[in-house]
């Protein structure tokens, strides 16, 4: 064989192939009931998936948010709960709770912001949360 000349087998098998994508109508509507039935089962299906890739993108994205703003304000006013007696003050709880490890005035800091008090005065019988500090 030359290399200028086809190949007799593949010109002919390549023209049988065309006619057979051309006759089952590639591209164009199907004309009968059954056919356009199931193009529209199709196109309902890859709607389908398009909804539900939508939801897992928003479902991702919401976890996200949630698990970067974790340790953000809500959580640091976790603590545990404390009841005033009569005769404490904010300074007597914060050097009773937290000891001369910390910064008493931090300390005094942190409970009134915790608590939202405006002034450093506290009744009996109020309950206060106090924050954990970090050192």
């Amino acid at each position: 064989m030359s290399a200028g000349r086809p190949q007799r087998g593949a010109s002919t098998a390549g023209a049988a192939q065309y006619r057979a994508i051309a006759s089952r109508g590639a591209g164009r509507r199907p004309s009968s009931r059954a056919g356009r039935r199931q193009l529209r089962r199709r196109r309902l299906a890859g709607l389908l998936r398009f909804v539900v890739f939508l939801l897992l993108i928003f479902l991702a994205v919401w976890a996200g948010v949630r698990v970067a703003h974790a340790g953000t304000v809500g959580s640091a006013y976790a603590g545990h709960k404390y009841v005033v007696s009569s005769g404490d003050t904010l300074w007597n709880i914060a050097a009773h709770e937290y000891g001369a490890a910390f910064d008493l005035r931090r300390a005094v800091y942190k409970i009134r912001e915790a608590n939202h008090l405006d002034a450093s005065s506290v009744s009996p019988g109020e309950r206060l949360t106090l924050p954990y500090l970090e050192e």
